[in-house]
């Protein structure tokens, strides 16, 4: 008795479905982690403009004293 070992259309169908759902999901968590890192690098350029304002106050306090 042989069995047939080929998938059936419909199972074919479903894996490569499900396959595009995956691929779907990890670009998806890499656009996140993409945007996560684009926030970090704004929030530190924003800290920078910040601490660097700072410095220019406190040099020019020092040198009117």
């Amino acid at each position: 008795m042989q069995t047939n070992k080929k998938p059936s259309e419909l199972a074919e169908k479903t894996f490569s479905l499900a396959k595009s759902y995956s691929n779907m999901s990890n670009l998806g968590q890499m656009y996140g982690r993409l945007t996560m890192i684009l926030d970090t690098k704004l929030w530190l350029a924003e800290e920078e403009i910040k601490i660097r304002k700072q410095i220019k106050e406190r040099e020019e306090k020092n040198h009117e004293q």
